[in-house]
This record gives structure tokens, sequence and C-alpha cells, in this order.
């Protein structure tokens, strides 16, 4: 099985007022930490989806040279900022191009999803491949990251706008997939405010003390 990573980092930050794939946690950059993880990871490929001209600043210098360089592309998409769905398109498009059997979507401001949460969305495909898709799950509801079968690209290659996952699943595959519960609920806490990377600091510095 290929399994093609689909990183999304082409949002415009509008809510943040400043792009927040630089905001700083333990001295890293936002953006740069689940792109870290997922190379870890048993993921074959990682396609990392940004706006047109994207200076790729906020990467650590490491990934551009060998051996992680070549385990990652770079795809500009010129529609990102009508919205989440034309950069999903862009993604599986290019994993569609690389023979991907299986994509996950990664979003660059989760900062705690972890290699291990990618390696068991990968290892659940592998032992029970005839579900279409495998969410991590906030009690019942799908949440990023996920991984779907090439069976759904069909579906991912429609969304438009501000489509995001959850309406592909809801309308399309809600009993065809298996949710999975992770114990950490910080796993899918997002930045999208000056008020979460706020939360986001007192977190990290209530678990150094």
């Amino acid at each position: 099985m290929r399994s093609i990573g689909i990183y999304l980092a082409a949002g415009e930050s509008k809510r943040m007022g400043n792009d927040k794939r630089f905001l700083l946690l333990n001295e890293q950059p936002l953006g740069s930490i689940v792109f870290k993880n997922a190379l870890l990871s048993k993921i074959d490929h990682l396609v990392v989806v940004t706006r047109i001209s994207d200076s790729l600043e906020w990467l650590p210098s490491f990934v551009f040279s060998a051996p992680y360089s070549c385990k990652w592309s770079q795809i500009e998409c010129a529609e990102a900022s009508k919205g989440q769905g034309h950069s999903l398109k862009s993604g599986v498009k290019k994993a569609i191009e690389i023979g991907a059997d299986a994509v996950i979507i990664l979003l660059a401001d989760q900062p705690f999803v972890t290699t291990e949460v990618i390696n068991t969305l990968l290892n659940s495909y592998q032992n029970e491949p005839n579900y279409f898709f495998f969410a991590a799950a906030n009690d019942i509801l799908p949440m990023p990251p996920i991984l779907f079968s090439k069976i759904c690209f069909p579906y991912l290659l429609q969304l438009n706008g501000d489509q995001g996952l959850r309406t592909v699943i809801r309308e399309k595959l809600f009993n065809s997939g298996k949710m999975i519960a992770f114990q950490d609920e910080m796993l899918f806490f997002d930045i999208d405010t000056v008020e979460d990377y706020e939360i986001l600091q007192n977190h990290e510095h209530e678990r150094g003390e």
C-alpha cells in the first residue's frame, strides 16, 4: 500500500492576523511540528500544499537535505484563497499522480498530532482494508487527521470552497469508515486565533512545570 500524506498549509491565517505557521511552540515554528512528525512516520511521501510563491521559511533547514528531501514535495495551489476544498483537491490530484492507494489529510495548525497517531491510522487501514476511511474521533465526530482509501478519491475531488472532510464523510461515506478514539484531548486542538495561541502556550507551560 502506497500512502501519501497531504499537508494542508495554504491557509491565510485571517483570524490570527499574521501567518500562524511562524508562531513558536517550544522554540519551533508551529507549521513545522506535524510536518516533521509526518516525515518520521510510515507515510511513503508527503505532499505539502501551499499558496503560490510560499518561501517555506517556516520549515526547518534539515528537511531540504537528504534523506528527508526526497520524502516530500510542494504543490502550490492557485485557488487556495477560495477555501480549503481547493487545497484538498490539489493535494489529492498530486497523490493520484504518484500512485497513492490511500491519503492521510494533515493540518499544519494541529501541533499535537504525533508520529504515533499517524502510524495508528496507517496500521489500522493495513489491518482492515475494507473500510473506506479511518478518522481520529472526538467523541463521535470525525476529526483530522483522516485516512481515505483510493475509493474515496472521486468524492474528495468534488470538494469546492470551504467544504471540508466532514462534508464528504457525513454526506457520502459515514457508514463506510471507522472512528478511532485517542485519549489525548489536545490532539484535536488547532490554532486559529490569538486566544487559541495563548491557550496553547499556557498548556505547554503547565506541562513543563
